[in-house]
């Protein structure tokens, strides 16, 4: 797909599990569903921008699930869906930077529970699932293990002709560094250990199965994978969260390393936002670090929920800091006129309640403090919303926007 005689270092961004946010996400619909995709939208967008303009990648490989009820739409409201995404995910520099897309269990399914007409779907409009690109000296494997797992022979014939191929191309091709990309991560004994980036709860990655979900490969699926193909890595995503394991390649000798990369949205179930940012060296060269002809690099996304926890205490330290100051003002006003406020309020007694009534001026002058301390509260809180709001919305239709 991609060939570049270029030796110098390129860089691929990996993309992992953007799922982008609609009614199938968390059970919201209406006024609510719109802004959760208001700011979800935003958040990917500006990252994504960024992503491009900080890093400019020669690619970027999105590791699937690009919806999140992409399997459950029909035709119309996907097209919807699609023009959604393709607005969020906007390639900036189509003349530099090529895109691909894999498939993901929320686009299509998984094993005996994939959609077919989802998978037509996803050939008509995005592409195979199925592709070897070759950068640089590097041959880049982007797998369809989700069809793969299928009982049908209809159904995972491609993939597994792929993988055929694959294993006897090795023998007489040109030697080149094989890197597999599979949207579900492989298997792994249990309670394998992630490593030190992991955010979760649980250090490792579990092996649960659901409808239409799956943690992991099966176990004969894995090594059927790592001895036909023998990766010299494997990249995946599906988790959300970012882990680092090593698998045996009993055929060879020798471990390959799994990074399955962090989910890129921060809906996503980790407190953190994450991308991988892939850097190929030649493979004949010695730039590589530690012999390995690439190096990956997660690359941490703004804490967004963290950023709204300091817009609300914010608001409130506001609020507690203007209720002071309008207390402190009163009471200063309050001392120095004390004398003739006593007069104003006992001749307001006097001449304007009605005769059998009496109340002391001490709380009519308390309730009267009272009374301008809220209004002064309101007044000067008032201010700050006119002057706040609207460059508030003015610089989100701006990030929106752009």
């Amino acid at each position: 797909e991609l060939t570049t005689e270029n030796e110098l270092p390129i860089r691929v961004a990996l993309i992992a599990d953007p799922q982008i946010v609609d009614n199938y996400s968390y059970g919201q619909t209406g006024l609510l569903l719109q802004i959760v995709e208001f700011f979800t939208d935003i958040y990917l967008r500006k990252s994504y921008t960024a992503l491009q303009q900080l890093r400019q990648p020669a690619a970027a490989i999105f590791l699937g699930d690009m919806f999140d009820g992409g399997r459950e739409w029909e035709d119309t409201q996907w097209i919807e869906e699609h023009h959604r995404y393709n607005s969020i995910f906007r390639n900036r520099h189509p003349d530099k930077m090529r895109v691909y897309d894999m498939a993901g269990n929320h686009d299509i399914g998984i094993g005996n529970t994939i959609v077919p007409h989802a998978i037509e779907r996803f050939r008509h409009y995005i592409g195979p699932l199925n592709r070897v690109l070759h950068i640089g000296s590097h041959q880049i494997i982007l797998l369809d293990t989700l069809t793969l797992e299928h009982d049908d022979p209809k159904v995972n014939n491609s993939t597994r002709a792929l993988v055929e191929w694959l294993r006897d191309s090795q023998h007489h091709d040109p030697p080149q560094s094989r890197l597999l990309f599979t949207h579900v991560p492989m298997w792994r004994p249990e309670g394998t250990n992630c490593g030190p980036l992991r955010q979760g709860e649980f250090p490792y990655l579990r092996d649960r199965r659901g409808y239409q979900f799956r943690d992991q490969l099966f176990e004969n699926t894995t090594k059927y994978l790592l001895d036909a193909i023998q990766p010299d890595a494997v990249f995946s995503g599906d988790d959300h969260d970012t882990c680092t394991v090593e698998h045996p390649i009993p055929s060879l000798g020798r471990n390959v390393t799994e990074y399955t990369i962090g989910a890129f949205g921060w809906a996503s179930g980790v407190p953190i936002a994450s991308y991988g940012l892939l850097t190929l060296h030649s493979s004949f060269t010695s730039e590589a670090t530690d012999t390995l002809s690439f190096k990956l690099q997660n690359c941490f996304l703004p804490y967004q929920l963290g950023i709204y926890k300091c817009y609300a205490i914010a608001f409130v330290l506001t609020l507690l800091f203007v209720a002071l100051y309008c207390r402190m003002t009163s009471r200063r006003m309050s001392s120095r006129h004390d004398n003739s406020d006593d007069g104003l309020i006992s001749h307001f007694v006097q001449s304007q309640l009605p005769h059998p009534v009496s109340v002391a001026p001490s709380y009519i002058k308390r309730h009267a403090a009272r009374l301008g301390i809220i209004r002064r509260v309101l007044w000067i809180t008032k201010d700050v919303v006119v002057v706040a709001l609207p460059a508030y919305i003015a610089f989100i239709l701006l990030f929106y926007i752009a």
